[in-house]
């Protein structure tokens, strides 16, 4: 067993993808990054989506000024996302055994971080709310690191439980997960609740998949797969 477990949030712990309006968000993020100057060269690039805008924008403000500032616009591009982000995660429903899943997993002793592209209050919020399971750390959008598939958050987990790349393992349900653990030097687990997702993993390379944290679960062997 791993002395670190880090776990993707959407899609591997909740589902929370189905639940909040991205393309609404898009309509307020857009604006906001125009009115402060990003150029259009960059909405002509990434014509949909809100962390890939998002993350673009902050890889040309690093680029810009040469080193890793946290701008006050980037901050508030975050809070945009984060705001659409809130107003669907308490609809949102665990995977099957995710919370059985990470309750065994720290009774084993290990630590259990999240690790994602969302924003840690958007997590905090659903784990309030589904009170069977907790996590010691949650590394988010707002730590204003770059998003996965870089692998600057889950180094980020490392650095704060002191653990050695070779006792830690990611579990994560896209090729970007996967291409950030590969870059980290960590074990991937996938999780692919259908068909077409698990094909998705098969192609970029994970060896390692599950259609659900309860089958993870019982791949590891733990008590609450086996009760």
């Amino acid at each position: 067993m791993h002395k670190l477990w880090m776990f993707d949030f959407d899609n591997t712990i909740a589902r929370l993808e189905p639940e909040v309006d991205w393309a609404g968000g898009r309509l307020m993020l857009e604006p906001y990054l125009r009115s402060i100057g990003a150029p259009d060269q960059l909405f002509a690039r990434i014509p949909r989506g809100n962390l890939p805008l998002y993350d673009a924008y902050r890889t040309l403000m690093l680029a810009q000024t040469g080193q890793p500032r946290v701008t006050e616009g980037l901050r508030r591009a975050s809070e945009i996302i984060e705001k659409i982000e809130l107003a669907g995660v308490d609809r949102a429903q665990p995977l099957e055994g995710a919370i059985e899943a990470l309750a065994a997993l720290k009774k084993t002793g290990a630590a259990v971080a999240i690790v994602t592209s969302n924003s840690s209050r958007t997590v905090e919020r659903w784990f309030d709310r589904n009170r069977g399971a907790s996590v010691d750390a949650i590394v988010g959008r707002d730590t204003m690191l770059g998003l996965k598939p870089a692998p600057d958050m889950l180094i980020r987990a490392l650095e704060l439980f002191s653990v050695d790349r070779s006792q830690a393992a990611f579990v994560g349900d896209s090729e970007a997960d996967l291409l950030a653990a590969q870059s980290c030097g960590v074990r991937f687990y996938g999780i692919a609740a259908t068909d077409v997702a698990r094909d998705r993993l098969l192609a970029a390379g994970a060896a390692e998949i599950f259609g659900s944290p309860a089958a993870l679960a019982i791949h590891l062997n733990l008590p609450a797969a086996r009760a």
